[in-house]
């Protein structure tokens, strides 16, 4: 018997992912109009939050117990266990016509194969706890750190103001993605997954 490492999921061919980094297989599920809510809404939105941000004064803080981050953290303690739940609930449903056909409207591949709506939305569902575990250690991160990335940029201005920009750039990226992405969960939940589903 083949020893299993972590080394194990395979896309296609003969080439591996990490098993722990299987959610991003999301990202390779293929659609007419998906690409628009994985990439460009998102950065457009990122961008626009983060110029935002960088304009207003004074700008709201972003650690302490009234800053950004812990908002942004307290939120993710609440819709990550959410969104495993749902998962768990997606992945385990008992066999029907809907949730084990192809879903209604342009085809979703993987791989060139076409998903049916139960595996594109544990794929989806996968993906977005993926994103939200990776927000919450990078707020949780981030505080933890903030005081010793102030001693280490102590006296070099510029170097923190770098710093703080590149930081709050990808925070308004990862949360645009996230944000983004729930709401196109939510229109298949709500929409998509309620329709005629074809054989």
């Amino acid at each position: 018997m083949r020893h299993i490492g972590l080394r194990d999921v395979r896309q296609g061919g003969a080439q591996s992912r990490l098993r722990l980094l299987a959610p991003l297989r999301y990202l390779r599920v293929h659609n007419e109009e998906k690409a628009r809510y994985d990439f460009i809404i998102p950065l457009i939105l990122a961008l626009g939050g983060w110029a935002l941000y960088t304009l207003i004064e004074p700008k709201p803080p972003l650690f302490g117990e009234k800053g950004l981050l812990k908002f942004a953290r307290d939120l993710l303690i609440m819709a990550v266990p959410f969104m495993v739940g749902a998962l768990a609930t997606v992945a385990m449903a008992s066999q029907g016509p809907s949730l084990d056909s192809r879903p209604p409207g342009p085809e979703l591949y993987l791989d060139g194969q076409a998903l049916t709506l139960r595996q594109f939305v544990c794929y989806l569902l996968g993906y977005l706890c993926f994103l939200g575990l990776v927000i919450l250690g990078a707020t949780v991160g981030a505080e933890l750190m903030h005081d010793t990335i102030l001693a280490w940029v102590k006296g070099l201005p510029h170097l923190k103001k770098t710093i703080h920009a590149i930081g709050t750039l990808l925070l308004a990226g990862l949360l645009a993605s996230f944000t983004v992405t729930i709401f196109w969960s939510l229109y298949f939940m709500t929409d998509v997954i309620n329709r005629r589903a074809r054989s």
